[in-house]
């Protein structure tokens, strides 16, 4: 897991696949259990309390991202209520600095001095090379497929 502080009560949160035993990604219900399992878990540890906005995006080979966004205070100090929303159909790209890392994935592309590969069924090894990049995922996989070149 790899949680990463956006700006004051902001946070993206990576969960891998390997901390998820017999969980469907691509089970909605089962997404909703898990990821409120995990930020109750984590409640104490960021001092979460009040009204957020979850947004999840699951891939059943490496796992799901969490972007967590506080949109309210609750006169309550100890109360955290959570709106979950899943993005199911969430394309993720795979970037590195090195292309020789990605070279046999498909739909490779370039931007600004890094390599992207698209995360498809041929890329259930990836988190073998997890240390030498970063997933994108949302907004960022827009820009990407907008101005890069494909390889």
């Amino acid at each position: 897991m790899k949680i990463e502080v956006i700006g004051k009560n902001s946070y993206r949160i990576f969960v891998n696949i390997l901390y998820l035993n017999n969980i469907n990604l691509e089970n909605r219900d089962d997404v909703n259990r898990i990821v409120k399992e995990f930020i109750l878990k984590l409640k104490s540890r960021l001092n979460l309390c009040g009204f957020y906005k979850v947004k999840v995006f699951p891939n059943k080979d490496i796992g799901f991202f969490l972007e967590i966004n506080q949109l309210e205070e609750l006169d309550f100090s100890n109360s955290l209520d959570l709106r979950i929303i899943v993005y199911p159909d969430e394309k993720f790209f795979f970037e590195t600095d090195d292309y020789f890392i990605i070279k046999d994935y498909t739909d490779i592309r370039y931007l600004d001095g890094k390599f992207y590969c698209l995360l498809n069924d041929s890329c259930s090894d990836i988190l073998k090379i997890v240390e030498f990049g970063r997933f994108i995922y949302g907004n960022e996989v827009v820009r990407l497929l907008n101005r890069s070149l494909t390889l």
